[in-house]
């Protein structure tokens, strides 16, 4: 687990034992769901890394 995960853990679980509202509750999840996305993405970034790749630009709207 990187840092930057673990401190987003860290404050969602504070967050949720400082008021556990069932809004809390899904709010917790919703950054749970977040850090396991953000992880996925670092995860393939250092895969096309390794490998030399780079992603294809992001088109921008005009």
């Amino acid at each position: 687990m990187h840092w930057w995960s673990q401190q987003a853990c860290d404050a969602a679980a504070e967050a949720q034992a400082a008021d556990p509202s069932p809004a809390n509750l899904m709010a917790a999840a919703q950054v749970q769901a977040m850090i396991s996305m953000a992880e996925a993405l670092h995860r393939i970034a250092a895969v096309l890394e390794e490998r030399g790749e780079t992603a294809p630009p992001i088109p921008r709207p005009k």
